[in-house]
């Protein structure tokens, strides 16, 4: 029964919204499993949140080291023992983010791919990719939140959606982020034929 879903997207895509109303779902219908996001509630994680919202300064060599230990808290801690119980694992952002955002003149999309590639971590059964434009996701946000984090502009959402469009696999599944809730959940259930 277990099962390793990804959901990705650039900022304000409608990912968590989509992964939380996924998770809701199976829960009502007593379907066994975990949303998980990333980065985690861990110490590495919250420090990754304290760099995204600005309060410290990592180098592209330090962001890149702090994603992948927090990833390995994130599949030894959370998603490998869920996986371990039979459950469903819903995922928010797993390693093409971090290739999709922290890519920079030294390290390309694939570099880093490749380096998550050669921790071993668990290759997901389904990637569901929330495909908007840019302008669309800037929107949302400012119309949503009161803070921005340092990634959450148009050149640099531009920038990430090419990104992510080297290097998700032939798999993976892009939906129409601009659909309504209603329609991405089903969208989301008849590819993992789960009516």
């Amino acid at each position: 029964m277990s099962k390793f879903i990804v959901f990705e997207g650039i900022d304000g895509s409608g990912k968590s919204t989509l992964s939380k109303n996924v998770f809701q779902l199976f829960v009502s219908r007593n379907i066994p499993a975990e949303l998980f996001r990333e980065p985690t509630n861990y110490e590495t994680g919250l420090r990754l949140r304290e760099f995204l919202q600005g309060k410290i300064h990592l180098n592209p060599e330090e962001q890149l080291k702090l994603f992948i230990s927090d990833r390995r808290a994130s599949v030894t801690r959370n998603i490998q023992p869920s996986l371990n119980q039979g459950k469903i694992v819903l995922l928010d952002r797993y390693y093409y983010s971090t290739a999709a955002y922290q890519a920079s003149e030294q390290n390309s999309p694939q570099d880093i791919l490749d380096l998550n590639l050669k921790e071993n971590f668990p290759i997901p059964y389904k990637i569901f990719f929330l495909n908007i434009n840019p302008e669309s996701a800037m929107k949302r946000i400012q119309f949503n939140r009161s803070e921005i984090d340092v990634f959450e502009n148009l050149e640099k959402l531009t920038s990430i959606r090419n990104n992510y469009l080297s290097i998700l696999p032939d798999s993976a599944i892009f939906l129409d982020a601009m659909k309504s809730e209603e329609e991405l959940l089903r969208d989301v259930l008849d590819s993992l034929e789960m009516h």
